[in-house]
């Protein structure tokens, strides 16, 4: 039914061979690639995604400062458009369908200027990088981040107040269920209320370690995302407890190899097993 994948920059600087024999080995469908186009291969991308039968499934954009899409200062602010515009490019080039968006970059707390000016840019942003993406079939998923990472997006009620601003088809809504945990009342509620704009859901447990390691009810999720008749992929998304989610690869290098093998094959089986257990009810 789904397919199922893991976003690769969890796995910290390890090489990417690595990552998709491990993905492969536990029966992942394919991976999502981290939004660095100009670090990146392609050729040398597709030849290891074939060698593996894998596909891409999304492009996991890294938004640091120097990409805020918010930003007051203008030549930022249009590097951080043009930023998402290679990751459509990117996209395009490995037939991923979905780039991950986060409006304001973790680690920002509060406005430069006044809360309604950035919101005002955002749209602006969005607006172009949202044409842009639309010309090229690429949907954008904003990512609604919690409020310890980041503060203009935080739930997905406000992901969708900003898309319907925006007002673009390609312009559309992912699902983090770790920041959910922190965020929203109800997984459901919250699911069902963006439902119309749901492309994209990332997987983890409240802790953010693999699902089911944790207090989240995932048979709700799951046979939430069902009845919605969600049809994009679900994307694993854990790592080890961080304040700072992009000091993770630093992390992972110490956590080792057999903790990743760990959460990568939990993740899977877990969810894995309720779905089956649901379309047999």
């Amino acid at each position: 039914m789904y397919k199922y994948s893991v976003t690769q920059w969890i796995y910290g600087q390890e090489e990417l061979e690595t990552s998709l024999k491990r993905l492969q080995k536990y029966g992942y469908d394919g991976v999502e690639l981290a939004g660095e186009p100009e670090l990146l291969d392609i050729e040398e991308i597709q030849s290891l995604l074939s060698e593996y039968k894998l596909e891409c499934t999304s492009i996991c954009g890294i938004y640091t400062a120097e990409r805020d899409l918010t930003s007051a200062n203008s030549d930022i602010r249009r590097r951080a458009v043009q930023y998402v515009k290679d990751c459509v490019d990117m996209a395009v080039q490995l037939g991923a369908r979905v780039v991950i968006v986060v409006p304001t970059p973790v680690g920002k707390s509060g406005p430069e200027t006044s809360i309604q000016e950035e919101w005002r840019l955002a749209v602006e942003s969005l607006k172009e990088a949202g044409a842009y993406a639309e010309s090229k079939h690429v949907v954008l998923a904003i990512e609604a981040l919690n409020r310890f990472e980041t503060y203009l997006v935080n739930t997905l009620t406000t992901a969708k107040k900003l898309v319907e601003e925006v007002d673009c088809p390609s312009v559309r809504i992912m699902a983090d269920l770790f920041h959910m945990n922190i965020e929203e009342r109800s997984h459901i509620s919250a699911l069902t209320d963006i439902s119309p704009y749901l492309a994209h859901v990332h997987i983890a447990d409240n802790t953010r370690e693999a699902a089911g390691l944790g207090q989240t009810n995932f048979e709700h999720v799951m046979r939430t995302l069902l009845e919605l008749q969600y049809t994009g992929a679900i994307t694993m998304e854990f790592m080890p407890s961080v304040s700072n989610p992009y000091l993770v690869a630093a992390q992972n290098n110490e956590s080792g190899e057999a903790l990743l093998d760990h959460y990568t094959e939990q993740s899977i089986d877990h969810i894995k097993g309720i779905m089956n257990a649901l379309t047999n009810e």
